[in-house]
């Protein structure tokens, strides 16, 4: 447990960011393919069949990291966690030209605030 004298990550959190940030690229580039696939007229079903292929297999990798996550961590951290998804998922909204408010940034602060008090608390 970290005594709060250190403002680092502890080790077992460095990990814990790692293995979560893995899952988090893994959940965007399937939100990024599957949102491009919708807005593309496809003219062949094959085509559409092999994107979906990948995307399956990513989701794939993604269960058996998460897997990795839940064996080293407890349930509330874990979860906990994934919420770092959160600001990735605002950055991507905006990318994709979707409105960003104020809100969604201070909803965002809050959220990591949480996040990096759990964190912390990672042996």
């Amino acid at each position: 447990m970290n005594d709060g004298a250190s403002t680092s990550v502890p080790r077992g959190g460095w990990m814990l960011i790692g293995l979560t940030s893995i899952n988090i690229i893994i959940q965007l580039i399937v939100a990024g393919i599957v949102k491009y696939s919708t807005q593309v007229a496809w003219t062949t079903l094959w085509v559409l069949a092999l994107i979906y292929a990948v995307v399956l297999s990513l989701n794939v990798v993604r269960f058996v990291v998460w897997g990795v996550i839940h064996r080293r961590y407890p349930l509330g951290i874990a979860y906990a966690s994934s919420a770092l998804l959160f600001p990735c998922i605002v950055a991507l909204s905006a990318y994709y030209g979707e409105p960003v408010t104020w809100r969604n940034i201070a909803g965002v602060v809050l959220v990591m605030i949480g996040v990096i008090a759990l964190v912390r608390e990672v042996d």
